[in-house]
C-alpha cells in the first residue's frame, strides 16, 4: 500500500483531517455551519464529497460530525465509536460534563447547536483497520471525552479528537479539554498513545501538538482526579 499522508483541514472552530493513500478517508467533518468550508477544502485537494471512501468520526459531538449527513447523502459510509451513535441520530451534543473552568461559560452556546441527524453505518467497538478504505491507518476506541471517542494512528501522527486540545491563544500548547465524560478514560487513552511514541498529536481543536511536550504536561492536560461536573 502507498504511504498515507495526513492533511489538516481547518474548519475554524475545529479540525478535520484528510488521510490519503490509494483512497481518501475523512476524519471528522466540522460543525453544522461548515459545509461550504469543508467542500472548499476538499476541492483544494482535488476531491468532491463522493470521492471520500469513508468518513470516520473521532466522536459524535456535532462540532465534529456536523456535516456527516451530507456525505451519507452521496453514499459515503459513516463510522463512529460504539456509544456515540445516538449523538448522530439526534444531532445534538447530549451530556456535557464540564472539566475546565471556561467550560461553564461555553456550555450554553455549545448545547444550542444542532446538526442534521445521520445514521452510522459502522460502529467501532475496539480496533478498526482502515486498509480496506485505501489508507494505512488504524483506529482504536478508548472512550474518555465521550463513550465512543477514538484515536486514529497514521504513521508518526495520532489523531486524538477531543482527548486533548490546543490552546485558544497558543494552539500548539496542549491543554485540558473543556468537557469530559470520563477523566480517567482520557488519561488512560493519552498514556497509551504517548507510550507508542508518535511524533505529533493532532487534536480536534488547535494543534498540532508535540507528543513529548504533551507527555511532560500530562498531569495538567489529563489530571488523575480531574474535576468533572
Amino acid at each position: 500500500m502507498s504511504a498515507t499522508t495526513v492533511t489538516p483541514l481547518s474548519m475554524g472552530n475545529s479540525n478535520a483531517y484528510l488521510l490519503r493513500g490509494e483512497q481518501a478517508v475523512l476524519v471528522d467533518t466540522g460543525g453544522p455551519e461548515d459545509g461550504d468550508r469543508l467542500r472548499d477544502a476538499l476541492s483544494a485537494q482535488g476531491l468532491q464529497p463522493r470521492d471520500i471512501a469513508l468518513v470516520l468520526l473521532t466522536h459524535g459531538h456535532n462540532d465534529h460530525s456536523g456535516t456527516a449527513a451530507s456525505f451519507a447523502d452521496v453514499g459515503v459510509p459513516i463510522a463512529v465509536g460504539l456509544g456515540d451513535e445516538q449523538l448522530l441520530r439526534t444531532g445534538r451534543i447530549g451530556t456535557l460534563p464540564v472539566s475546565h473552568p471556561a467550560g461553564a461559560l461555553l456550555k450554553p452556546m455549545v448545547l444550542r447547536a444542532k446538526a442534521r441527524p445521520v445514521e452510522a453505518d459502522i460502529l467501532v467497538e475496539d480496533g478498526f483497520d482502515l486498509s480496506a478504505y485505501g489508507v494505512d491507518a488504524h483506529a482504536e476506541r478508548f472512550g474518555g471525552h465521550t463513550p465512543g471517542s477514538l484515536v486514529v494512528r497514521a504513521g508518526d501522527d495520532t489523531l486524538v479528537g477531543d482527548l486533548v486540545r490546543g490552546g485558544v491563544l497558543r494552539p500548539r500548547s496542549p491543554k485540558r479539554h473543556f468537557f469530559t465524560e470520563d477523566a480517567a478514560g482520557v488519561r488512560r487513552a493519552l498514556m497509551t498513545e504517548l507510550d507508542r511514541r508518535p511524533r505529533r498529536l493532532l487534536p480536534g481543536h488547535g494543534g498540532p501538538l508535540d507528543a513529548d511536550e504533551t507527555r511532560q504536561r500530562l498531569d495538567k492536560v489529563a489530571p488523575v482526579a480531574a474535576e468533572v461536573r
